[in-house]
């Protein structure tokens, strides 16, 4: 009896911590202060947008993901979902899925609406992404991937209220004002 006690608390644990991951996640980050101490080179130097989307056929935390140039909106990079769910009752992961149309949902953080209209065939897995399992440490959320010779993209990532790293490269995207 007191096994079952101790997993239910376990799942409301997790789902407590998918729940504050879900709130500290959205916002706008860059990593221009990396750049800069880098020497400045325009070419390294990146925003992010994160925004939650309406999206329940992939989970109930999805999140619109855009990368473009520091300063310069036009200049997009990268356009993704990250979608997290809590398997087995005890851990968090996160999946990332790229677009088949990623210019349909350009800028879609700014018009979070457009994603209504998102179907399964509008998303798939993106090449080499890991799927990462999160878990809440000291202060921080750290992700690292399940398997991590595997991955193209970010095996490691930490978030904090400060700031989001995405490892291996790392880059280091500190939270601006919304």
């Amino acid at each position: 009896m007191l096994a079952l006690a101790g997993c239910s608390n376990d799942v409301k644990l997790r789902k407590a911590e998918l729940q504050q991951l879900a709130t500290l996640l959205p916002g706008r980050y860059d990593n221009r202060e990396q750049a800069e101490a880098a020497g400045g080179a325009g070419d390294a130097a990146f925003e992010l947008s994160i925004v939650p989307i309406y999206a329940p056929f992939l989970s109930d935390y999805v999140f619109y993901v855009q990368e473009n140039a520091l300063g310069d909106p036009r200049r997009v990079l990268a356009q993704r979902l990250f979608v997290f769910d809590l398997v087995d009752e005890k851990r968090i992961v996160q999946r990332t899925l790229g677009f088949a149309e990623p210019m349909r949902w350009r800028d879609g953080h700014m018009n979070t609406d457009l994603f209504k209209g998102m179907m399964g065939q509008d998303v798939g897995a993106a090449a080499g992404a890991c799927l990462l399992e999160w878990s809440l440490g000291t202060g921080s959320f750290a992700g690292k991937a399940a398997s991590p010779g595997t991955c193209v993209g970010p095996a490691r990532a930490e978030l904090t209220g400060r700031g989001l790293t995405l490892a291996e490269p790392e880059l280091k995207f500190l939270r601006r004002a919304r």
